[in-house]
């Protein structure tokens, strides 16, 4: 068995990845995109966990064994292209085609596998065999729902994959503006070694909600309105019949959300954060100041649940800053994410192995 590097490279030199990669990825910091790898080596594993899974596969080296693992999309997301766990047979001859990693050996990132009958197998579609791809079909098709709950509340109930997530999301993005002490509070910071999410945390109430299309859920009730999110298994509860928030709140990276109906909108008022990140890939911060507010509603005719959000922080921000995020009733019910972390020493900063 063997492997050989090709870098840097344009995307038309590509092998077997049916698409151009991209140095501004969110990949980036963690792989050489800019470079292929090219490996053959016999199937040992493959870990379908969130938030990136893995096939682990061993190399003949010149005589020497080695084992590598090449890193793929969240398990929840590969389910829904076609990925099982019963898809490669121990001892199965593959060649991965990959971007390796960028301070680890025999570490790549997987753009496909290659079997020995030729079936070509990508991160993003699933078994491709005659030129046709398998389908992500996460969003619904037109579904027939009450407006409104027995209980009179506007019906916001049900899994929701978020349309703001990827190349073709759209999204009205929150521009924030750090203010000295924001832009102080997140010097030092490498989103390599230091991105929340390698240390499986949702990162923050915005993009936990959207990142990755993972399926969300809305329970409501009398007094509450529960919000699951698919990324991270993150839960808030939104609180009903409340004026005001309680004098002792533990702050919490969802902080404490009160909220009432202005007519078919749920007005929904936050506070008492946990200092944490507002951008996972700059480092900016937000402080236990900030205070949200987020409109949220059901728009009939693009079937779009819309969430409208201000967000101020007068300890790390400069102003007022809006944003809006869509979702759309999903295909398929919510399932636990249960994060479980295995990126190694290639995401650990070197003075700290």
């Amino acid at each position: 068995m063997k492997h050989r590097r090709i870098g840097p490279i344009g995307c038309i030199l590509l092998i077997t990845a049916p698409t151009c990669v991209f140095a501004h990825h969110s990949s980036a910091p963690h792989f050489d995109r800019d470079s292929e790898v090219v490996v053959e080596g016999i199937f040992t594993e493959l870990k379908l966990v969130n938030p990136h899974a893995y096939i682990y596969f061993d190399v003949d080296n010149e005589g020497e064994l080695v084992n590598w693992r090449c890193e793929l999309s969240a398990a929840t997301r590969l389910a829904r292209t076609g990925w099982t766990a019963d898809m490669f047979t121990v001892g199965q001859e593959i060649t991965i085609n990959g971007a390796p990693a960028r301070r680890e050996d025999n570490v790549c990132f997987l753009n496909s596998v290659t079997l020995a009958d030729g079936t070509v197998i990508t991160r993003q579609n699933g078994v491709v065999q005659t030129g046709e791809s398998a389908t992500d079909s996460e969003y619904a098709q037109k579904v027939e729902r009450p407006a409104y709950l027995e209980n009179g509340q506007p019906n916001l109930q049900g899994p929701w994959v978020s349309r703001s997530f990827g190349r073709n999301s759209e999204r009205i993005r929150a521009n924030y503006t750090a203010s000295e002490s924001g832009a102080s509070a997140a010097a030092g910071y490498e989103v390599e070694f230091d991105d929340p999410i390698l240390r499986c945390h949702v990162v923050n109430i915005f993009n936990g909600w959207n990142h990755d299309r993972h399926v969300n859920d809305i329970i409501q009730t009398d007094d509450t309105i529960t919000l699951q999110y698919g990324f991270m298994d993150f839960v808030r509860t939104i609180h009903l019949g409340m004026d005001d928030h309680p004098a002792d709140i533990e702050a919490s990276t969802g902080g404490h959300s009160i909220g009432h109906w202005d007519g078919d909108t749920l007005v929904v008022d936050t506070i008492g954060f946990e200092e944490g990140f507002l951008s996972r890939s700059s480092g900016m911060k937000y402080s236990d100041q900030m205070h949200t507010v987020e409109r949220i509603h059901f728009d009939a005719e693009r079937e779009y649940l819309v969430r409208d959000y201000t967000v101020t922080d007068p300890l790390y921000l400069d102003g007022e800053s809006s944003g809006q995020d869509l979702m759309a009733l999903s295909d398929v019910p919510y399932s636990l994410y249960s994060c479980l972390e295995l990126s190694g020493d290639n995401n650990i900063r070197p003075s700290e192995q």
